[in-house]
């Protein structure tokens, strides 16, 4: 497009005193631009990166006064002649007048910045040359400017800094007063640091954070490179920073020694608005030197993604993590494995379904890289100590599909409490940060923390890092500290002869600190014990627990693989403490084994033995236990076992004295199987009986399943759910069809359900509510679910101290079980204004031992004090009831063992009865 002669224009930039860059409009691209230079003047030169000898005194000031006057205005031009060479040269005119003068030239010439051009003698002076001249005789007489008598000269150096490291130390975080020079493109220019009044510095200077598209063009010996939207963001930028006074902020070096900084403008900071303009992308190799963190750029890009403006024209939103099993993406867990320094192995808080989850975004030190090796093995051990049976946040931010030989993989983020623990990994210098390509959405929600964790550890030096500042001083002939190295543990276990070098110091050290690595029966543990780096093989010392079975072929013995199962829940890979008091023939250390539990006055130690024991899934061997020290404790807790009848005890028929029944039979009203199918608080059960109509509920289940899968999405239209109405239910646990009463609609407009036949509730949405019809009412058959007490005994409610625990005794103990039941009546409903049945329950028929005692002697409930106070009129009548005397005794027991409830001491002593 042609540049006319003559008009209004915008001063783009000023090159000299006496030479500027005049832009037209844009008109379907980028505007017309012309070099043009003030007639009939001369002016002081100012130097260049080629010639810097030629800077003259008040050069820079003269193209500074023109600078601040000029750029970004409009002014009227007017070219008066141009030369062979193309230049065009003429005079200005601004809008406003200054001092009564709108000619630029004039204005230049009466601040004695410039002279008149001489008069050639060859020709008449013309009446501006004659203007010029009186005016340059006006300021001479003043004597300003150049001819003030002072010669004020910039020293400039336009190559960068020799020690651009030492510079950037000196000046960073500083905001400096700067000139942009040229704009390369979008994101990188050439900029003049005013270091003081006489001394200037120029560098090359990238934006921190962000990246243009690349303007390349007319560059000698290289290809012309335009990416889309390259000229656009470099009119963007020259259209409000081009030889305008802005702020540099210094904040790192790129590996080619080019610096990298913010610049703020009077409008604010030009990476975001770049950035929000769709004009440029957030880049992750320079967003940790962005002073006071990458939030408000990453904050401007998702706008414009979501605005699809320019860059992001064709951005498609990330889509919602869904794995192939489709599980919760966000949810509670107990990690129950480390697997690797990135990996581990959780347990879902609400489903107990186990899922492995990878750390997102990090990658942790090689184990088979003799260097990373150490920090490999301190990467896994720092997860272990801090997560291993801690409950902790998922957030699965994105999941890798399987590749090769590679599983699926769940990437998330992890966090236990407040802390992000690849954060805290990365800060240790434990791990590093994946680098993600920069389309690459797949990453942690945390990333940018991630990376400027990173970037600390690094600058530290810390844990892998110092791998490479080894390096570093070691090329530059420094002192090189040295670096750890991993020693492998010695296998105290190999041989009978190895385990006796040992055995006299562990068995004097009395109780060792060691690691669970590995569990092959109840009984048996690999430990590794860090003060001496080894690993044994400890034997617990006094009872005898069945084979579980491992290897391919391998039958487990009866319980054998539950009791694998518990030491596998309570103590793999745990902190715990041995002692040892004797050797196998085979390299075994023979001892005990504690775990602590809780911290400070919560702390509880356990005898591993003990705990394996009381649940019947081993037995005491009785040598062994005259041996241990623990021997009276041992046969204690296999008693306890064996009056439950636990485990191994279960499957026993003459183990224990045959007790007689008990004489107040009469206050028996029925003895029924039931299925415990719900558990609430205070000892509150739903139950189901077991008679012809549980087979009718089956099949009814079926039939409703059958009917749901075949009914027509319009089968409920219309269908509006109210309070107090009958229902068939949706479960979003199971996504199975159920009968169910809605008991209320929430105020978030889901509703909360009542499942008749089974007695647990859950919140639904509307969409999984259907209406009731038959056959499947009450009518047809009545709900099933019933509502029983426990007989005697006062429980907490749930928010009440040892309620929780209660209840998950119970959940354990007769959840979905058969049980048997001796039904004494009915009592008050605690949830409802009926009745509920009031039960002592047993595990079979022919138990001894009932539910009710056994909740009571684990200190997890009380006998009621109106019971008790009854139980002593009826005693002094002469009456019996040897229920009673059970649960009596059993709570004495509690009590003198100071089992739970109890701990503290008997809290019923001043109760009056």
């Amino acid at each position: 497009m042609s540049f006319p002669s003559s008009g209004k224009v915008i001063v783009k930039n000023v090159i000299s005193g006496d030479t500027v860059v005049l832009r037209g409009r844009p008109v379907q691209g980028p505007p017309p631009e012309k070099i043009f230079s003030f007639a009939n003047l001369v002016v002081p030169r100012i130097g260049s990166q080629r010639e810097p000898e030629k800077e003259e005194p008040f050069g820079f000031e003269a193209r500074e006064y023109l600078r601040r006057l000029l750029v970004g205005k409009e002014v009227n031009f007017k070219v008066e002649y141009t030369t062979n060479s193309q230049r065009d040269f003429g005079h200005l005119i601004i809008p406003v007048a200054i001092n009564g003068e709108t000619n630029v030239s004039r204005l230049l010439i009466k601040e004695g910045l410039a002279k008149a051009k001489p008069v050639d003698g060859r020709r008449a002076p013309t009446d501006e040359q004659i203007e010029l001249l009186a005016l340059e005789e006006t300021a001479r007489t003043a004597q300003i400017g150049l001819w003030s008598g002072t010669e004020v000269t910039r020293s400039v150096e336009y190559n960068p800094p020799e020690d651009a490291r030492r510079f950037l130390e000196q000046y960073k975080g500083k905001p400096i007063d700067a000139i942009i020079e040229q704009v390369r493109d979008g994101s990188t220019f050439r900029v003049c640091l005013l270091l003081s009044d006489t001394q200037h510095q120029l560098i090359t200077l990238q934006l921190s954070g962000v990246k243009a598209p690349i303007y390349r063009k007319d560059v000698p010996g290289v290809p012309d490179l335009l990416e889309p939207y390259s000229e656009e963001a470099r009119y963007f930028v020259e259209s409000r920073l081009l030889n305008r006074d802005v702020k540099i902020q210094l904040e790192g070096l790129s590996s080619q020694n080019t610096f990298i900084g913010t610049v703020q403008f009077p409008m604010g900071n030009i990476s975001e608005a770049l950035v929000a303009e769709g004009l440029a992308k957030v880049v992750d190799w320079t967003i940790t030197m962005v002073t006071g963190g990458p939030q408000k750029l990453r904050a401007a890009e998702q706008k414009a993604k979501e605005r699809k403006v320019r860059l992001w024209k064709d951005y498609v939103a990330k889509t919602p993590v869904k794995s192939t099993a489709g599980s919760e993406t966000s949810f509670d867990a107990i990690v129950t494995r480390i697997l690797t320094a990135d990996t581990v192995q959780v347990e879902n808080v609400a489903t107990h379904a186990e899922r492995k989850i990878s750390l997102a975004s990090v990658r942790p030190p090689k184990l088979k890289d003799a260097k990373e090796q150490y920090f490999a093995v301190e990467a896994k051990e720092f997860l272990r100590s801090r997560l291993i049976g801690k409950q902790v946040h998922i957030n699965i931010d994105y999941i890798k599909p399987a590749e090769g030989e590679f599983d699926e993989r769940h990437c998330a983020t992890i966090r236990s409490g407040n802390t992000n623990i690849a954060e805290a990994l990365i800060t240790k210098g434990l791990a590093f940060v994946m680098r993600h390509r920069k389309d690459d959405d797949n990453r942690a929600s945390a990333y940018d923390q991630l990376l400027l964790a990173e970037e600390k550890a690094l600058a530290a030096g810390k844990g892998v890092h110092a791998i490479k500042v080894a390096e570093e001083r070691a090329a530059n002939g420094g002192p090189v500290k040295e670096l750890p190295t991993y020693r492998e543990p010695i296998n105290a276990s190999e041989s009978a002869a190895k385990a006796k070098q040992f055995f006299a110091s562990l068995q004097r050290a009395g109780r060792v600190a060691g690691v669970v690595e590995n569990i092959a029966s109840g009984s048996r543990y690999r430990i590794f014990v860090p003060s001496q780096n080894i690993k044994i093989t400890l034997v617990l010392g006094g009872l005898r627990a069945p084979r579980a079975g491992g290897r391919p072929g391998e039958t487990a013995e009866p319980f054998g693989n539950e009791g694998l199962e518990l030491a596998m829940k309570k103590l793999f890979q745990r902190d715990v403490q041995f002692q040892v008091e004797s050797q196998d023939k085979v390299g075994g250390f023979i001892g005990s084994l504690f775990l602590t539990t809780g911290s400070g006055a919560q702390a509880k130690t356990e005898n591993v033995a003990s705990l394996i024991l009381e649940q019947g899934f081993a037995r005491v061997h009785e040598y062994s236990a005259q041996q241990s020290p623990f021997g009276r404790e041992l046969i204690e807790a296999e008693q306890k076992a064996k009056d439950a009848r636990r485990g191994l005890w279960s499957l026993e028929k003459n183990w224990a004295q045959e007790v007689p029944e008990e004489t107040a039979a009469a206050t028996v009203t029925e003895s029924r199987d039931l299925v415990v199918s719900e558990i609430l608080g205070r000892g509150t059960l739903y139950v189901q009986v077991l008679n012809n109509e549980i087979q009718r509920l089956e099949k009814l289940m079926n039939d409703l399943a059958t009917y749901q899968s075949r009914a027509p999405a319009s089968a409920s239209a219309g269908y509006t759910p109210k309070s107090g109405e009958l229902c068939i239910a949706k479960s979003a646990a199971d996504q199975g069809w159920y009968r169910a009463r809605i008991r209320r609609i929430n105020p978030d407009r889901s509703l909360h359900v009542f499942y008749i036949d089974y007695g647990n509730t859950e919140d639904l949405p509307f969409s999984n509510v259907r209406p009731l019809v038959a056959p499947f009412g009450i009518q047809d058959l009545k709900p099933q679910a019933q509502e029983a007490r426990l007989a005697y005994l006062r429980v907490a409610e749930l928010g009440e101290d040892w309620g929780h625990e209660a209840r998950d005794f119970l959940t354990e103990v007769v959840q979905g079980r058969t049980v048997h039941a001796k039904i004494l009546g009915n009592v008050a409903s605690a949830v409802g204004s009926g009745t509920a049945l009031n039960v002592v329950l047993y595990e079979r028929s022919d138990s001894k031992i009932s539910i009710n005692e056994d909740l009571v002697y684990e200190g997890l409930a009380t006998v009621s004090k109106d019971i008790v106070k009854k139980y002593h009129r009826d005693r002094a009548a002469g009456s019996k009831n040897e229920v009673l005397d059970s649960l009596l005794d059993a709570q004495d027991k509690a009590k003198r063992s100071r089992v739970n409830m109890w701990r503290y001491g008997d809290f019923t002593e001043d109760d009056e009865l």
